[in-house]
This record gives C-alpha cells, structure tokens and sequence, in this order.
C-alpha cells in the first residue's frame, strides 16, 4: 500500500434500507460498498483483492463472485432480448438487421456491465450481511 493513502474505515448504515440505498449507490458508480471510495478495479475485468483505502478483503470466500457472474448473465441477456423483441415490434427492420442488433447486444452488455454485477453481487452481500463493527467483515 502506498504511503500517500490514508486508511478510510468502513462506513456502512446500520438500517437496512439505509445501508442498501448506500450501498447500491456506490455499486453504480463501480466504489467500495464499505467505505465509498474509488479506485477498486485495477481493470475493466479486475476487481484488486483489498479497497486501496479501507483494505477490506472482497472475496473472503471461495466462489465469493459465481453470483455476480449469474447476475450478469441473466440481466443482460434479459436487456438483450427485451430490446430486441421490443424492436420486432416497434421497427420494420428486417429479420436480419435484428439478429445482428440481438447478438451484438447478448455480446456487448455483459462485458459493458461486469463491474457493476460485481459491485452489485457486494451490495447484496453487504445488505443482507451488514459488517461487523470491529473486523468490517460481514457477520455470518
């Protein structure tokens, strides 16, 4: 860790509609669901292993992010054919002008949307898992 950043501590609501509207804030603009800072990915793919300014430990699980992958995969893949349904319907665009827009779309939306289901996956976690005071993991 660099000696430049200060350790935030992690500042979560206690009530839980509170916490998940927090939460779910920060998770759309891909921050610490902990802590609320920035600078949790090191990529577009890679969530880094600790928060650079509270250090809570993301994954303390194996298997911790398979959700988030199930998340991303059913809410893209639902955007894609809803959207594309809704153009067979509204459009007279040919059929195969809409199977180009309809895998363009089952391709595009989960990489485009990977971090936020990431983020996302740690929101419900925090919600229904709220940390615990003196180690900030969640209580189980």
């Amino acid at each position: 860790m660099a000696d430049d950043v200060q350790t935030r501590t992690p500042q979560v609501p206690e009530q839980f509609g509170a916490r998940l509207r927090v939460t779910l804030v920060r998770a759309l603009a891909r921050r610490c669901p902990y802590c609320g800072s920035g600078g949790i990915f090191s990529s577009w793919f890679t969530l880094r292993e600790r928060c650079p300014a509270c250090r809570t430990l993301f994954a303390y699980e194996d298997g911790y992010f398979l959700g988030a992958y199930a998340l991303n995969l059913v809410v893209t893949e639902l955007v894609a054919v809803g959207l594309t349904l809704w153009l067979l319907a509204a459009t007279d665009l040919s059929v195969l002008q809409l199977q180009i827009i309809g895998v363009t779309l089952a391709v595009a939306l989960p990489i485009t949307f990977y971090p936020v289901a990431v983020c996302l996956w740690m929101v419900i976690d925090v919600t229904f898992h709220p940390p615990d005071k003196e180690s900030g993991r969640p209580r189980r």
